[in-house]
């Protein structure tokens, strides 16, 4: 795999305590921003999962939006994967 490359520009100070931080941790530099940066990405997905979440369960509170029991959804969604019935909607 092709690796790209990223510059970080940061005072003096801020590498050393990152250096410290990341020695004390037993992890090398690279290692901890990636992982920092993936598990932020993470988060992030999170968040907006949760806000979209949220949204529908209003709309649904508020009528907008219909809902249907599980019996429902498995017979939708789940029984055509394991027959050859097409699935209806």
């Amino acid at each position: 795999m092709k690796k790209a490359r990223l510059t970080i520009d940061m005072t003096q100070q801020d590498h050393g305590c990152l250096k410290m931080a990341c020695a004390k941790l037993g992890v090398s530099m690279r290692e901890f921003v990636l992982q920092s940066a993936f598990e932020k990405i993470e988060e992030l997905e999170d968040e907006k999962l949760a806000e979209r979440a949220h949204k529908v369960l209003k709309e649904i509170k508020a009528g907008k939006r219909k809902t249907i029991s599980l019996d429902e959804m498995k017979k939708r969604y789940v029984t055509p994967l394991f027959t050859s019935q097409p699935v209806e909607r």
